[in-house]
């Protein structure tokens, strides 16, 4: 696709050259025709799209400045900060306590339980022969 000053001189271009002209790619060009932002000529069998629909768009477009500042973020700057460690201090503290009481669980479990007895496994004729003195 031809993207030079050249181009400019047509007077109607492709979806694919059009999308060319603005840096983006044919399925682009067509996604703008759909949505109708750009009016395109659909007689003779097939699709073009005026060249003065190019220069609508460029003779619309903005200057892009940035993202701008909130009042919010420049008040906040400029007050007293609060201590970088606090939340952060706080977060590890409760953190601590659950662990502790975590800790004061598991001992508590520990103490109540049995010690654990290795159990033999019996082999399957073994316990064949016990399920059928039950029975």
């Amino acid at each position: 696709m031809r993207t030079d000053p050249q181009a400019l001189k047509r007077v109607a271009f492709s979806p694919g050259e059009f999308a060319a002209l603005f840096g983006k790619s044919q399925t682009w060009g067509y996604r703008q025709i759909y949505a109708g932002k750009v009016t395109a000529i659909t007689e003779h069998g097939r699709i073009l799209i005026p060249a003065k629909e190019v220069e609508r768009i460029l003779e619309s477009a903005g200057i892009y400045e940035g993202m701008p500042k909130s009042a919010k973020s420049k008040v906040a700057v400029k007050g007293p900060l609060p201590a970088p460690y606090s939340v952060w201090q706080r977060f590890v503290d409760l953190r601590k306590q659950k662990s502790e009481a975590a800790e004061d669980s598991k001992t508590s479990l520990n103490q109540r339980k049995k010690p654990a007895t290795k159990k033999s496994r019996s082999s399957i004729p073994v316990r064949i022969a016990r399920s059928w003195k039950k029975g």
